[in-house]
């Protein structure tokens, strides 16, 4: 990717150090539309052989709804956490919706997931496959296992 260096996956988690906002991108229900939705809560849980991460939805989230179809999910960590379109992101859910049309983004295909990413908008990138999703009282929970991880130059 360009502007980025591969990272090794043992050590993606060091790439969510500090963030205090993951961009979670998916793929939408229809061919050719991706959607991107900020979280506030995700945390890495093992890094050993490769970073795993778990992160929290609400149910009704078309990202939640996008992650349990596809079985792959991407997290960008944004260059900047207070970019005007994070917050536009996290006031749609909506099967129909394309944030990357809706608000411009610049998306490019993930190198080993069928998602688009945000690499003008991202300081690192980690792409990961479905472990589970378990429900918890009035939340889902995500476990993911990283497949690529990248950071920026």
């Amino acid at each position: 990717m360009k502007g980025f260096e591969s990272v090794d996956l043992i050590k993606a988690y060091e790439l969510l150090n500090g963030a205090n906002v993951a961009l979670v991108c998916t793929k939408g229900k229809n061919e050719g539309q991706y959607n991107v939705t900020p979280y506030g809560w995700f945390t890495t849980y093992d890094y050993e052989p490769v970073t795993k991460v778990l992160f929290s939805s609400d149910p009704a989230h078309q990202a939640l709804a996008n992650v349990e179809r596809t079985k792959e999910f991407a997290i960008c960590v944004p260059s900047d956490e207070n970019a005007d379109f994070i917050e536009k992101c996290g006031t749609v859910s909506n099967p129909d919706a394309d944030k990357f049309k809706m608000f411009d983004l610049k998306g490019a295909k993930a190198s080993a997931i069928d998602v688009n990413i945000l690499p003008e908008n991202s300081k690192a990138i980690i792409e990961f496959k479905l472990i589970k999703v378990m429900e918890e009282s009035t939340v889902k929970l995500i476990l993911g296992e990283a497949v690529a991880a990248w950071k920026k130059n």
